[in-house]
């Protein structure tokens, strides 16, 4: 028997006791992830999408054309005939402009390379699920994030390949700004395109019978089993609301209702039935799937009200079982390799950008005081492992003990240079050296030194957390202001409050977003 669940979070499983569905193999994939937000359950509220006229429609007769399942497909052949198309006709443009032979190979492999690392970065995300499509922004969002991973393993291939030279930079950059363009207008138009579809009644899902509790019924939107589940509710079915004085599973008016719902499937194409009952209930449960088994149609219970809340959290394979997470690894491998190629990106740019200004400090630091350009410390990285992270030296002392004296307003340690690189963060650009050899990333928690760890890990609870990703050189705690000394224990405390939302939300989006916003933040607020 199988299982589904929605990568809302609005799980359907196949109908057997609560505890067996707990218990059985299942792979389930968490969206984008899941390091984003929780998404909604269920409900009654009315949410941005407004398909609420999408079950009206249905029963008013209007015809569906489309499947509810042919949406993904019809998405991904979409955006792999639009990236190709537009690599083909910017090249060809600008051979025309060049007056020079147009030759269709080059910008073929390049289109399909691009579409290929597009529609899997977006597959793997969840995003192509005609319930995260309808979400204009969310969707526009996250495909500017995806098309900038799409053109960095397209720029790595080319790269690895030798082929730069015999490739067109100038068509290769105005086909990846044109798609920034491009495919969120298109995702745009695909969303308003979908809505519409919806809410005249043109998309069509399994058709589908509700038989449940009133209490649970009444919490199932009928447009949103559609937009979330591809589901189309045509008819509903409710079981009278257990007294606990009954002396019968079933009341003679739930042995009705259930006939009633196996006749009315059996005469009009039921593809399958849906129960919305508490999942506490357990013999109960079982009294209705065993009057059930009379019709060869899948039978699928939505989670309840308390069910909901634990399968938010994503599942995983464990064992011949499957298990809720209630602590995730923050990065799945597919975000991990976006995020590396995001740094390696930054940081070569940076080094070869940045290699004059390297030399100006170094000589300003030499000729200002004794000792080395650069400053040395021991700190905890990825998974607490130690490293060694790469400062401009800006005070008289090289401190990495058990005692680690953090530097203060008018600090008589730090040198005349020392002043100027602390405060316009100069200091901190030869840790991007720890960004490429692998040790720090450009974005996450700002590293500590080691006799800080120890000492804070002891007095904030989720400390340690922290080490879940790799130490940055800038991050959201610091961009939210949260920079410079901590000298009171709730200043760390609220530090360590913004790392730790940044792991559990992080994304790609996140990640230039606080790149950009670190500019900013080191011209409005000095630090010492």
């Amino acid at each position: 028997m199988t299982q589904e669940y929605t990568a809302s979070g609005l799980a359907l499983l196949t109908c057997r006791s609560p505890a067996e569905v707990l218990c059985s193999p299942h792979n389930f994939t968490s969206p984008c992830g899941s390091h984003l937000p929780t998404e909604g359950r269920m409900s009654l509220s009315t949410d941005n999408m407004r398909v609420e006229r999408a079950s009206e429609a249905h029963r008013s007769g209007v015809t569906p054309t489309l499947d509810y399942a042919s949406m993904p497909p019809l998405f991904v052949v979409a955006d792999v005939v639009l990236i190709l198309g537009l690599s083909i006709l910017v090249d060809f443009l600008f051979s025309a402009q060049l007056s020079s032979g147009f030759e269709v190979t080059q910008p073929v492999g390049i289109g399909i390379l691009a579409a290929v690392a597009f529609v899997l970065t977006t597959i793997s995300r969840g995003l192509y699920k005609p319930w995260r499509m309808v979400r204009v922004v969310e969707e526009v969002r996250a495909t500017m994030v995806n098309w900038t991973f799409a053109i960095l393993v397209v720029a790595t291939v080319i790269f690895c390949l030798k082929v730069a030279g015999s490739t067109s930079r100038v068509s290769t950059g105005a086909f990846a700004v044109l798609g920034f363009f491009a495919l969120p207008a298109a995702r745009w138009a695909m969303a308003v395109w979908l809505r519409r579809a919806i809410a005249s009644g043109a998309v069509k899902g399994r058709a589908t019978i509700l038989v449940g509790d009133a209490g649970e019924l009444a919490k199932v939107v009928p447009a949103h089993m559609l937009v979330r589940l591809g589901l189309n509710e045509v008819r509903r079915f409710s079981l009278s609301t257990p007294d606990g004085s009954a002396k019968e599973l079933l009341s003679a008016s739930d042995k009705d209702a259930l006939k009633a719902a196996l006749q009315f499937a059996r005469q009009h194409h039921v593809e399958e039935i849906v129960l919305a009952m508490p999942w506490s209930d357990v013999d109960r449960l079982d009294a209705v799937r065993a009057r059930l088994r009379s019709v060869p149609l899948p039978v699928k219970l939505l989670p309840d009200e308390i069910i909901s809340e634990l399968l938010d959290a994503p599942r995983v394979d464990f064992g011949s079982s499957i298990a809720i997470e209630v602590q995730r690894a923050p990065l799945s491998r597919l975000e991990l390799a976006q995020k590396r190629l995001l740094d390696i990106a930054v940081a070569s740019c940076a080094v070869l950008l940045l290699l004059p200004l390297f030399a100006i400090i170094a000589t300003a630091i030499k000729l200002d005081s004794r000792g080395p350009v650069i400053f040395r410390q021991r700190r905890n990285g990825f998974g607490g492992r130690e490293f060694t992270i790469y400062k401009f030296r800006s005070m008289t002392v090289m401190e990495d003990g058990t005692k680690v004296v953090q530097a203060q307003r008018n600090d008589k340690r730090v040198t005349r240079v020392g002043r100027f690189l602390r405060a316009s963060s100069l200091d901190e650009l030869p840790q991007v050296l720890n960004v490429l050899f692998g040790q720090m990333s450009i974005v996450g928690p700002r590293p500590h030194a080691i006799a800080h760890d120890d000492e804070y890990s002891k007095l904030i609870s989720g400390y340690a957390f922290r080490h879940h990703v790799k130490p940055g050189i800038t991050g959201w705690a610091q961009v939210q202001g949260f920079r410079g000394e901590t000298a009171e224990l709730e200043q760390m405390e609220r530090r360590i409050e913004m790392d730790l939302w940044y792991i559990n939300n992080w994304s790609v989006w996140i990640d230039m977003k606080i790149i950009l916003k670190t500019f900013v933040e080191v011209l409005r607020k000095e630090a010492y």
